[in-house]
This record gives C-alpha cells, sequence and structure tokens, in this order.
C-alpha cells in the first residue's frame, strides 16, 4: 500500500510541475510533453490498481516520456545536472520494478 502511495506522489509531481510550467515558458511542447508522461503514469497506477493485464507498458512510456523531456529542458535552460538525470532515471527505473513485481 505505501508503495502505491509513493508511486502516486512520484506521478504526480512532474504532472504539476510541467503543468505550472505551461503557463510561464514560451516553449511549452516538452513542458506539455511532460504532463503527458505524468498523466501516462497516473493512469497505469489506475490501470495497476484495478488489475489490468500489462499495466506496466503505462509507467514505462510516462516514466520515459518524463525522463527525455526533463534531459531536454535541462539542456535548454543550460542548466545540465547529470546526477539530477541519473536519480531520476533510477527512481523511475525502481518505480516500474515495483509495478512488474507487485
Amino acid at each position: 500500500m505505501y508503495f502505491t502511495q509513493l508511486q502516486h506522489c512520484t506521478a504526480f509531481y512532474p504532472f504539476f510541475a510541467a503543468f505550472s510550467q505551461l503557463k510561464k515558458a514560451e516553449q511549452k511542447t516538452t513542458h506539455a510533453i511532460m504532463a503527458l508522461g505524468g498523466l501516462i503514469l497516473i493512469a497505469g497506477i489506475g490501470l495497476h490498481i484495478i488489475h489490468i493485464p500489462f499495466s506496466w507498458i503505462a509507467p514505462i512510456a510516462g516514466g520515459a516520456l518524463i525522463c527525455i523531456t526533463a534531459v531536454i529542458n535541462g539542456k535548454k535552460s543550460e542548466s545540465f545536472h547529470i546526477i539530477h538525470h541519473i536519480i531520476r532515471f533510477i527512481v523511475t527505473l525502481l518505480l516500474i520494478i515495483g509495478f512488474i513485481l507487485i
């Protein structure tokens, strides 16, 4: 149960962060893609809760969108920190492994 709550927090954070940036940013494409990744991740959690087969595919897609757009945003803003993105990838990977094992 606690793992599912952690997954919810991890899914909602990139969605709300990207959604808030959509109002401010001039270039909205990557923020929209990150928000979409968050929505897909949230949908994957819902599918997992109601025991839909292959529900782990949605978190992989959502997590990939979030990680890729985070790297793109970091490079565009010239504040790219490789350690931050490695940690983000590892956390996403651990959450997806949790989807598969639970």
